[in-house]
């Protein structure tokens, strides 16, 4: 008797786990608990784990997306005006790597780099 109700627990909560993969699971919250039978707590308690599980794939999906995005290109564009009315400029996939190559790119081109400074990034 106990092995059927442990086969039948088990699949109820793999093809509850499959429906928690498709449809958002929603939560209410709650006011008075003592009320609350176990069995009310214990589907409280599993509900709840439903729905985190459900935001924690979301936000790794959430991070994959960025991060293919930021891995596509560079998305910082800084410049740095130098001597005599010369802009130059570089990229970069953070604000760091497109200021130290905006940078070296003025001191490297620039008849003097003394000029060199200030650079202004965009992203």
């Amino acid at each position: 008797m106990k092995k059927l109700f442990l086969v039948l627990v088990s699949i109820f909560t793999f093809s509850s786990m499959s429906l928690a993969n498709k449809t958002v699971f929603r939560i209410e919250t709650g006011s008075d608990y003592k009320s609350y039978s176990d069995t009310d707590l214990k589907r409280r308690v599993w509900e709840l784990e439903r729905a985190v599980m459900q935001l924690q794939r979301k936000v790794f999906e959430l991070q994959n997306d960025s991060n293919s995005h930021s891995s596509s290109g560079d998305s910082w564009v800084c410049t740095v005006e130098g001597g005599f009315g010369k802009t130059y400029s570089a990229t970069g996939n953070s604000k760091a790597v497109a200021t130290h190559r905006a940078m070296e790119e003025c001191k490297n081109k620039s008849d003097d780099s003394f000029f060199c400074r200030k650079p202004k990034c965009e992203n």
